[in-house]
């Protein structure tokens, strides 16, 4: 007020003579009007440019895009005078919204235009760069992708944001070996990076350093637990190993566990967790055939027959079930087990090779008595029923066959349904020239006789063998 009045006193030197009270009262108006006004235009430059970013930062924040874009478009077009940092962020803003709305062609254009007037090689810049790479990983641009990745390393050799794509570029274009590298580089700054040791075991496992690569899963599950595909991979490189057991008890915990796909970290494989678990499934039964654990086999089939899963799934299942009685020697039960298949899916693998082999032989269910390793039903009573009364010396059993003999006769049961191979008629040549009374007639009893490569054999010479509808007539004449 008192520069008010100061100015008013000058205005009368300058006029020569006092002005009235009115006179005064409205030029203080005038004047304290242009003051605010000044004032206000100030304050309106100063906070202008922050205004927008305010604006538009905040509606990016709500997923308010098409705002965003008609905001910025509109003030690009109507400002006349832009200052150099208010465009700046104004296409960047711009070029965010466009990303987020996958207009990936319009945010690689405003991206270049930020990046046109931001030449500084600063933190800004690098983001710039690493979001560009991102928007060419998307549309599977990887020559792009991997040009921008490098120009934000060349400005910090150790971003882990463009190590990270570098790597992930190199693992899944199938340059795993220099994938390595790049995720070590990543390990060395950051080994709490759970993402990245992952892909780092993975690309290990992949280049056969089993070892290691089992150590980043062990990591990983320690500290995050949730992820099935860490299990899987986990599994996969104890199979490698030939730590079979340690792979079942992995491969149980994920088929057990409930997971949360949208808590995984990023995938290293396409597979989703219901996909993975039915693969499982199949590996933990085939892992137990390897280790001949049959009867562990047996009931984990039954188990996961009995969970929701794929109609070819259950097929496989049923399938490694006929060959877990096959292996046990429950060898009828298994063709009664591949005709069931074949009747469902007759192109289902070689059933119907088996069907077509064996169909003649299936309706005699009788003859599950003779090919079975049941307690129930057993084997050296049923072939001392056929040599009936007369006193033949058990001189050799196995899975494969039994040797009875008298005198110099021997009687020898092949106990499989397929054919005798040459090498097995070997073994009982060589078994029936150990005894002591010399061998010169021989009956052997095997329902599908020998192999071709095998009619020729010296054994055959002073064999009489029983097969095919003899060999039925034999077993039926006993149950």
């Amino acid at each position: 007020m008192k520069e008010l009045m100061k100015t008013i006193n000058i205005l009368e030197k300058f006029l020569g003579r006092e002005l009235g009270n009115d006179v005064q009262i409205m030029l203080l108006g005038i004047l304290s009007l242009v003051i605010i006004v000044l004032i206000g235009w100030l304050i309106f430059s100063i906070f202008h440019i922050k205004s927008i970013e305010k604006i538009l930062h905040h509606k990016l924040n709500n997923k308010e895009y098409k705002d965003v874009i008609d905001l910025a478009h509109e003030f690009i077009e109507k400002k006349k005078k832009k200052k150099k940092h208010e465009t700046l962020m104004v296409l960047y803003y711009l070029a965010c919204a466009y990303e987020n709305t996958e207009h990936y062609t319009n945010a690689i254009k405003f991206y270049e235009e930020v990046l046109l007037q931001h030449p500084k090689k600063d933190k800004f810049y690098r983001n710039l760069l690493i979001k560009m790479a991102r928007i060419y990983e998307k549309q599977n641009k990887t020559k792009e992708a991997m040009a921008h990745y490098i120009m934000a390393l060349d400005s910090d050799e150790y971003n882990i944001e463009a190590l990270y794509g570098i790597g992930k570029l190199h693992f899944f274009s199938g340059n795993t070996k220099r994938s390595l590298d790049y995720f070590e580089k990543i390990l060395l700054k950051k080994p709490n990076l759970l993402d990245a040791r992952k892909f780092y075991g993975k690309a290990l496992l992949d280049t056969g350093f089993y070892q290691v690569a089992l150590s980043q899963f062990e990591f990983i599950i320690k500290y995050f637990p949730d992820d099935p595909e860490v299990y899987y991979l986990k599994a996969k490189t104890e199979e490698n190993l030939k730590k079979y057991n340690e792979a079942i008890k992995t491969y149980k915990i994920l088929v057990k566990k409930d997971f949360n796909e949208e808590k995984m970290l990023e995938k290293t494989t396409p597979l989703n967790i219901f996909d993975i678990k039915e693969e499982v499934k199949l590996t933990i039964v085939r892992l137990l055939i390897k280790l001949k654990k049959y009867d562990e086999g047996l009931t984990y089939i039954s188990d996961f027959l009995s969970m929701p899963g794929k109609d070819e799934t259950k097929l496989e299942l049923l399938y490694l079930y006929g060959n877990i009685l096959w292996n046990k020697g429950e060898e009828f039960q298994a063709l009664k087990n591949f005709e069931r298949i074949y009747m469902m899916k007759p192109d289902f693998k070689d059933v119907a090779l088996f069907y077509d082999r064996y169909k003649k032989i299936l309706p005699h269910t009788y003859l599950s008595n003779y090919f079975t390793t049941s307690e129930e039903s057993n084997f050296e009573s049923i072939c001392k029923k056929i040599l009936g009364k007369q006193i033949f010396n058990l001189i050799y059993k196995s899975g494969d066959f039994y040797v009875f003999t008298k005198g110099p006769f021997a009687v020898i049961f092949y106990r499989h349904i397929e054919p005798i191979p040459f090498s097995k008629l070997t073994d009982m040549e060589v078994i029936i020239n150990t005894q002591s009374i010399p061998i010169s007639n021989v009956e052997i009893y095997s329902i599908s006789g020998v192999r071709e490569d095998a009619y020729n054999h010296f054994l055959l010479k002073k064999s009489h063998l029983i097969e095919a509808n003899e060999f039925i007539k034999t077993i039926r004449e006993l149950f």
